[in-house]
């Protein structure tokens, strides 16, 4: 099962030197990642584009689907998979 945000949760995530996540911080935890799969989603023709770098990552006992709005550059959580 997974549970979706909806909005999505604005979140802090920390890169490492070639860009990806390394640490992402959900409310007062962080924890160290592993990205799983990426993907870019580019949609202009919605009434409210989107841009998005998609980018599924695990951490020590959970596995989310985060993305980065590349318009604003945030950072959100979208998915919690069980």
């Amino acid at each position: 099962m997974t549970r979706v945000l909806r909005p999505p949760k604005r979140i802090d995530v920390t890169l490492d030197s070639s860009g990806r996540p390394r640490i992402v911080r959900l409310d007062r935890h962080f924890d160290h990642v592993s990205v799983v799969e990426e993907w870019r989603v580019s949609e202009r023709w919605l009434a409210t584009p989107i841009d998005r770098a998609y980018v599924k990552v695990v951490g020590a006992t959970w596995l989310v689907l985060i993305f980065q709005d590349l318009f604003t550059g945030d950072w959100f959580l979208e998915r919690i998979f069980d």
